[in-house]
């Protein structure tokens, strides 16, 4: 519309007609531009998923993998190899001009992180947070674990787990054979911990940051029978999936009801790159796990600020694949 050819004087205009203009061109350039996504831990499981997704989106997606585990990854635009535990490595010059940073990278991504391990992705964390926030990145998304949550898993009368309950990292087994095989999370949680604070700390009107605690997302095709008591993908399962079935049930089903699907995922995470924090917050933190019958973990929030809600549950595709 051309407001001068009416005969009208764009300062005559009404406040919020005038509002009203500036937003929409404000969203056609944004909608015309390509905006630039940083991916670390872009070869993974969870970064490739995002990846492939955001580039069919039309994003810009530029990834950032450890030289040790680089693939093919045809869907990124550039990939930097290198190593972001190095706080000044040249991987750094990714984030010039990035609109968001998606952060995956970690030594040991599997809840068995030993210690040393799990203080290896903690530089991991600070290093990539801390240059997107000094670059000016608009919104940081962070992936965290439901297990920061995980001591609530024998604590039935706590009721829902909410974001904002108390950190209680770590879930342990029932089971103590498994413990050497699967660990207790404790370790690996403590460094997603470190790393929510740490955006907490960072985040400001410039950049805002979100995180999300992720539930348990395998690789490949993420298929809900692969599931089991021993809370680690079936690569690092061994004849002790079947002995934990046949005495725990209690395990198997909180462990099932992490269960979170390829495409709820995705759908969280492109969400979090945009959705607006609600009350003037720069930080917030969010379950991210299927909507799966019967588990405790609260996604309220998770529906009222990323604006989505998951459309998958782990029992009524186990009832679906088995029909």
């Amino acid at each position: 519309m051309n407001i001068c050819r009416m005969g009208v004087r764009p300062y005559l205009l009404a406040p919020a007609a005038a509002a009203s203009v500036v937003v929409a061109l404000w969203f056609f350039q944004r909608r015309k531009r390509r905006r630039k996504v940083v991916i670390t831990g872009a070869c993974g499981n969870l970064g490739s998923k995002l990846g492939m997704s955001l580039a069919k989106d039309q994003w810009i997606v530029v990834g950032i993998e450890h030289p040790a585990f680089v693939s093919a990854a045809p869907w990124l635009e550039e990939l930097v190899v290198d190593d972001v535990a190095v706080s000044r490595g040249r991987w750094r010059h990714a984030f010039e001009g990035a609109d968001c940073v998606v952060h995956f990278s970690a030594v040991n991504p599997y809840p068995n992180a030993s210690w040393a391990e799990s203080a290896a992705s903690m530089d991991h964390a600070i290093n990539v947070m801390i240059a997107a926030e000094r670059c000016g990145v608009r919104r940081v998304v962070i992936a965290s674990s439901n297990h920061v949550m995980g001591g609530y898993k024998d604590d039935v009368a706590h009721g829902d787990i909410r974001p904002t309950d108390p950190p209680r990292c770590g879930t342990f087994h029932n089971d103590a054979s498994l413990l050497p095989k699967a660990g207790d999370a404790v370790a690996y949680a403590a460094a997603k911990l470190a790393a929510e604070r740490l955006a907490q700390a960072l985040a400001s009107p410039r950049t805002t940051f979100v995180t999300l605690r992720v539930g348990w997302c395998q690789p490949g095709e993420n298929l809900p029978e692969t599931l089991s008591g021993i809370g680690v993908p079936p690569q690092f399962q061994n004849a002790q999936r079947d002995a934990a079935k046949a005495t725990n049930d209690l395990d198997e089903a909180w462990f099932k009801m992490m269960w979170l699907s390829n495409t709820d995922f995705v759908g969280f995470f492109t969400a979090a790159l945009d959705a607006p924090l609600p009350d003037l917050q720069h930080y917030v933190v969010l379950n991210a796990m299927s909507a799966n019958t019967g588990a405790r973990w609260s996604l309220s929030d998770t529906v009222r600020v990323l604006g989505v809600r998951a459309c998958d549950d782990v029992w009524s595709s186990l009832k679906e694949r088995h029909c």
